[in-house]
C-alpha cells in the first residue's frame, strides 16, 4: 500500500537440525551461533514449514517451543524436518556494517577465552560500536564456532563471547577464538568511502579485495593508523546486504576485503558486489584538513 512505512523484514529460511534422534531443535541461541549476523537477537515473529515448504503451526501440532524469542523445538514422535525464518525490525536487516576481528584473549593462559564487548570497548576504541546488533565467533585459524564442539558461556552481541574451560565436557579446553560485530549503520557512517566495485561474478567469482582499491583516492592508507575498521557489502542490482543473500563468502574482512567464490556455492553462483569501507575518524580528520575534496561525515 502507497504511503505505508514498512518497519520489519525477514531473514533467510534457516536449517540447523535435522529430526532424528531427540528431535528437530531450532532454537534461536543456536542458530545464531550456526548463522552468524544473521539473525537479529530480538525477533518479532517466527515462522516454521517443514522442508518441503508445509507451514507448521502451533493450532493442532504439538511443538515443544515455537516462539520467536525462543526459535521452534518439536520433540520426537513424528518430527518432520523443519525450517525457519524470522521477522526482524528493519534496522537489523538494513546493516551492512562488519567489523574486523578481534582476539584479546587465551583460553591456556587464563582458564577462558573471553571477548566480552566491555573489554574489547576498552581495548580498542572507536573501532567497535557500543551497541552491535550482532556478533560471530571463530577459532583463530578460521574454523566456525559452531563445527568445535566446544560449549560457549557467552555468546550474544550484547555482551559478547566466552569459552570457559571448566564449562567443557571431559575437561577439555576451549579454542582458541576471535570475534567480530556487526553494527548500525551510524557507525560505519562516520568516516567512509565510496562504494567499489572492481569485479563481476563470472568464474572463479566476485573478488573485492582491500590491496587491490587501497591506493584509490581518499581510501584508508595501509599504514596501521589508519587501517579500515569495518567493511559494508551490498549486491550492486538491489542493494541487499550481502550477509542476507545466502552466498557463502571466502573473505569478508575490512582489512582483507571481500571475495565469494561460484565453486563454494552449493550448485549456485556468486552475486554481483560492491563494496566501501569505514575508515578511523582521524583518517577524515586528516584529510579534511588537507582540503581535500573528501568530505567527512564527521
Amino acid at each position: 500500500m502507497n504511503g505505508v512505512q514498512i518497519l520489519e523484514c525477514r531473514t533467510p529460511w534457516l536449517d540447523r537440525d535435522d529430526p532424528g534422534g531427540v528431535g528437530d531443535n531450532e532454537t534461536l541461541s543456536l542458530l545464531m551461533i550456526r548463522y552468524p549476523l544473521q539473525v537479529c537477537p530480538k525477533p518479532i515473529a517466527i515462522e516454521v514449514t517443514t522442508f518441503s515448504g508445509t507451514p507448521a503451526l502451533p493450532p493442532g501440532n504439538i511443538f515443544v517451543v515455537y516462539d520467536p524469542l525462543q526459535g521452534f523445538v518439536c520433540k520426537n514422535g513424528a518430527c518432520q524436518d523443519y525450517r525457519v525464518r524470522f521477522t526482524c525490525p528493519l534496522s537489523f536487516c538494513n546493516t551492512t556494517c562488519v567489523t574486523r576481528w578481534f582476539d584479546s584473549d587465551d583460553p591456556k593462559t587464563n582458564g577462558s577465552d573471553s571477548e566480552l564487548l566491555s573489554k574489547l570497548l576498552s581495548l580498542y576504541p572507536g573501532e567497535i560500536c557500543a551497541n552491535p546488533i550482532g556478533i560471530e565467533a571463530q577459532t583463530i585459524s578460521g574454523q566456525a564456532a559452531y563445527i568445535t564442539g566446544d560449549s560457549f558461556q557467552v555468546y550474544n552481541p550484547v555482551s559478547g563471547f566466552a569459552c570457559v574451560n571448566a564449562g567443557q565436557t571431559g575437561g577439555g579446553v576451549c579454542d582458541d577464538y576471535k570475534v567480530r560485530f556487526s553494527c548500525p549503520e551510524t557507525f560505519c557512517s562516520i568516516c567512509r568511502t565510496s562504494w567499489f566495485d572492481r569485479d563481476d561474478p563470472d568464474n572463479p567469482g566476485d573478488r573485492e579485495m582491500w590491496k587491490e582499491i587501497q591506493t584509490s583516492p581518499y581510501v584508508c592508507t595501509s599504514h596501521v593508523t589508519y587501517l579500515p575498521i569495518a567493511i559494508e557489502v551490498v549486491t550492486t542490482v538491489s542493494g541487499s546486504p550481502a550477509l542476507l543473500t545466502g552466498n557463502l563468502f571466502q573473505e569478508f574482512d575490512p582489512l582483507e576485503g571481500f571475495e565469494c567464490v561460484n565453486d563454494q556455492q552449493g550448485g549456485g553462483v556468486c552475486q554481483d558486489y560492491k563494496v566501501r569501507y569505514t575508515c578511523p575518524k582521524s583518517f577524515c580528520e586528516m584529510e579534511f584538513q588537507k582540503n581535500l575534496t573528501f568530505t567527512p561525515n564527521i
